[in-house]
């Protein structure tokens, strides 16, 4: 799926003649810049796996990816982060100044709510779309990532691998949730069926994967050799083999789980599986390698 030109008709929709010209560039500089487009892609696989029409999770799926971009441009701020680079290329901030990066930001949200709307009008059931819509909500709010991002300010050099992971939880793995659990309810799948909670299951395994994947990718750039890893990094608590051993073991748990509730429908969920454990195989421990 072409994942850039379905992003980038969307925008341009919502954005329409009348966004002021200023905030229309900035919105279009973070949501448009490359990516990977892991959290849509995750999406298409869960929707796939449980044969929800395109045109109902579509617009979940670039609604989830303009939130993500709306967590990237907060968190990049010089209140947050203070980060003048992402993905290589200056960040929001550097390039329209801290005030437009923050109301391109704030658009981002109610212009993925309003999105969703487009799945109602594709002929998605109301009830399912609620359900959905009421989890984007809640992955988008307090109790999700803007609730992680709070939560990272709590963290200090004394906190524990539990606090760690239940921020991490929040910051990244509730947008996961949403992309994987979002087709299951524009399914109508109950709640508490296998189905649902391996899907859940899988959601917290795949989250601490693609964290651990990160932390471990950048190992050797923020490892200090007085200090050691920053207390934001999983290296902090665990040795590199230790960390990375943990995630592939939680996946391939929840891989099992997946196989005994879906039988073969759960393939594509599978594969995008196996490419985060081949992201963290590929891992290169700095401790060992010059």
């Amino acid at each position: 799926m072409d994942w850039e030109q379905a992003i980038g008709e969307r925008l341009d929709r919502i954005l329409g003649a009348t966004t002021p010209p200023n905030l229309a560039a900035s919105i279009r500089y973070s949501v448009l810049s490359p990516g990977k487009r892991f959290r849509p892609r995750l999406m298409q696989a869960s929707a796939e796996s449980l044969s929800v029409p395109r045109a109902h999770f579509m617009p979940f799926a670039v609604a989830l990816e303009w939130i993500h971009a709306f967590t990237l441009i907060h968190d990049d701020l010089p209140c947050m982060d203070d980060d003048d680079l992402r993905r290589g290329l200056p960040t929001n901030h550097k390039v329209y100044g801290e005030a437009l990066a923050l109301l391109a930001g704030d658009a981002l949200v109610p212009a993925a709510f309003e999105l969703t709307l487009e799945s109602l009008a594709q002929g998605c059931p109301a009830p399912a779309w609620q359900n959905a819509f009421s989890l984007l909500a809640q992955v988008t709010g307090p109790r999700g990532v803007i609730g992680g991002q709070a939560r990272e300010f709590l963290l200090t050099p004394e906190s524990s691998l539990q606090d760690l992971e239940q921020m991490h939880a929040l910051k990244t793995g509730a947008l996961f949730d949403a992309a994987l659990l979002i087709p299951a309810h524009l399914a109508g799948l109950e709640t508490a069926s296998p189905r649902f909670e391996s899907l859940r299951e899988f959601s917290s395994a795949f989250g601490l994967g693609f964290q651990s994947a990160d932390d471990l990718e950048d190992a050797a750039e923020e490892r200090d050799q007085v200090a050691g890893y920053a207390y934001t990094s999983i290296l902090s608590h665990l040795g590199f083999e230790e960390a990375r051993e943990r995630a592939t073991h939680a996946l391939s748990m929840a891989e099992d789980r997946l196989r005994n509730a879906w039988a073969n429908d759960c393939r594509p969920l599978l594969e995008l599986s196996t490419q985060l454990k081949r992201k963290l195989a590929a891992a290169q421990d700095p401790g060992t390698h010059s």
